[in-house]
């Protein structure tokens, strides 16, 4: 029984930190058409760097998606989500901060590169 009781404590251990994550789509904070491109898994990897500082980078994929979703649309993410009081690694600052950065970045990947000048 003693073997229950272990089990029983390690599942609660493992499903209220799980269930009590914030849900970070766009689709669903503010404005609820903003983010519908933006799949939950991109969503969930902004707000663990944006928010968490997590060092994972954006993939190109996810960097489309927040770029169709547009600047106001990533703003309003991050002005809910501290309204909301999410968990946040550092200050208000530090925030914004990594949110401008994830948003350069984004632009930055998928900007065309130019050619180089032909040398005359």
């Amino acid at each position: 029984m003693v073997t229950l009781k272990n089990l029983s404590a390690l599942m609660i251990l493992l499903v209220v930190p799980v269930a009590l994550l914030p849900k970070a789509t766009f689709a669903k904070v503010g404005n609820p058409d903003c983010g519908k491109g933006i799949r939950s898994d991109c969503g969930s990897g902004f707000f663990e760097f944006i928010f968490l500082a997590n060092t994972i980078t954006p993939t190109n994929e996810c960097c489309r998606e927040l770029l169709k979703a547009g600047k106001n649309c990533h703003n309003q993410f991050v002005e809910l989500s501290i309204s909301s009081h999410k968990p946040i690694k550092g200050t208000k600052s530090d925030v914004y901060r990594r949110s401008n950065e994830t948003w350069n970045n984004c632009v930055a990947a998928l900007s065309p590169v130019s050619p180089p000048e032909p040398a005359h």
